[in-house]
């Protein structure tokens, strides 16, 4: 991961460290009603080792050489993404015209002022698979343009075991296996970051309960059904399920302890296909890599829906080329590029149904299905503040640090408390 922030404001960065969140000032300007102005922009996403990103813009320049493209890095690690641009949106910079949001900023981003109203005039989001598509929506208007797609899936040793699990349940029994071959039976992203917040959500679904209501407004972690998913995550850690390790693992950690051998079951997003199965120095499991919903309470789980958005400035100079530019990176040629250079996850439904890529990608199908029943992660205007209290709660519990009726009873009040701050 490479860290790289943008310069803010003093009141900005004190803003962001509080992490729980600072309401909208009363000077920020709300999105304008239209987007407005053309030229050079400037683009701010993750830096991307394959050269897709620089293969994407360049095809851009060349085409509009009045309206180039510059890209900014941003961290590829999603807490340091957000402070990097909640400072730039706090000093109400220019320096960045569209810029790649994590869908769940979107209504913290789109209620502070931050991201532009986009019409359905400028960008056709009509071949856009529903659920990404509402990630980018606030109060009925859209402010971001989904750019790839993300579902939790379970990935497994196919020279290990057969049929992967489809319950809690029959994962466990088959740990036997992974502790025949001397491997830790199963791994998430469990390090107090935004990933805890993600497995902790995802669990909590998986077993039929919700962290928020559907407006984002109310803590709903005192039901039996969400203390069903924490416990299955404190009693996996306490009962060698998941390796100690694992404590440690954001999803880059967890991805090389699976392609290193170390693990049995993974739980990580769609990106991991492509490397694991590809051949190299390091990879011990290409080859022997199978792909299947994560396992639930009393069947298939309830992945996490996540990705990655695209949303143009309220600050922008040049809006309406940003519009432009966000249409063009979701047409299919550069979805198609995003897939097959990249290894992210489309969000063209088309896609998921072209027999080229099934061919070449038979994933494809599995997370088609995947993305079919995934459930959006809580949705706040202060997600930071939100997933902080997630992350408090939960990662003592993992440790081992009180059972999992006390974490639930700290998650609601951390959860309620967080609430009450947007």
């Amino acid at each position: 991961m490479r860290p790289r922030q943008l310069a803010g404001a003093a009141a900005a960065i004190a803003c962001v460290a509080a992490v729980a969140g600072c309401t909208p000032s009363a000077s920020t300007p709300p999105p304008a009603a239209g987007l407005s102005g053309r030229g050079p922009i400037t683009f701010m996403t993750a830096a991307d080792p394959s050269g897709g990103t620089d293969e994407l813009v360049q095809a851009w320049n060349n085409a509009h050489p009045d309206e180039k493209v510059t890209l900014l890095e941003q961290s590829s690690t999603s807490d340091q993404a957000h402070t990097a641009l909640a400072q730039n949106f706090q000093a109400r910079s220019d320096r960045v015209d569209v810029a790649r949001i994590n869908s769940v900023w979107t209504p913290e981003f789109a209620a502070r002022g931050w991201i532009a109203e986009i019409p359905a005039s400028a960008v056709d989001t009509s071949a856009i698979m529903p659920a990404p598509l509402s990630t980018g929506r606030f109060n009925g208007k859209t402010h971001a343009i989904p750019w790839f797609t993300d579902a939790g899936l379970l990935y497994y040793r196919t020279d290990l075991v057969s049929t992967p699990p489809k319950t809690w349940a029959e994962l466990k029994q088959a740990c036997a296996v992974a502790k025949a071959n001397n491997i830790g039976c199963y791994a998430g992203q469990f390090a107090k970051y935004d990933g805890l917040t993600v497995n902790v959500s995802e669990a909590v679904a998986s077993a039929g309960g919700s962290v928020v209501d559907a407006g984002g407004t109310k803590a709903t972690l005192n039901t039996p059904e969400a203390l069903e998913g924490v416990k299955f995550l404190v009693e996996s850690f306490r009962d060698g399920t998941i390796p100690k390790a694992a404590i440690t693992y954001q999803e880059e950690d967890s991805r090389k302890a699976f392609m290193n051998g170390e693990l049995l079951f993974l739980r990580n997003w769609p990106y991991v296909y492509n490397l694991a199965s590809k051949p190299g120095e390091g990879n011990k499991v290409a080859g022997k890599v199978g792909m299947a919903p994560i396992p639930g309470r009393s069947g298939a789980g309830k992945p996490a829906l996540g990705g990655w958005n695209l949303a143009v400035s309220s600050y922008s100079k040049h809006q309406e080329t940003a519009a432009d530019f966000v249409e063009y990176l979701v047409a299919p040629q550069q979805q198609r590029l995003l897939l097959t250079k990249l290894g992210l996850s489309p969000v063209l439904a088309e896609l998921y149904k072209d027999a080229a890529l099934l061919k070449q990608y038979p994933y494809l199908e599995g997370l088609a299905k995947a993305l079919d029943t995934a459930v959006p992660l809580p949705q706040s205007t202060n997600w930071a503040g939100l997933s902080l209290a997630v992350q408090e709660s939960a990662y003592a519990a993992l440790q081992g640090s009180g059972t999992a009726e006390d974490a639930v009873a700290k998650l609601q009040t951390a959860v309620t408390e967080a609430l009450a701050r947007q």
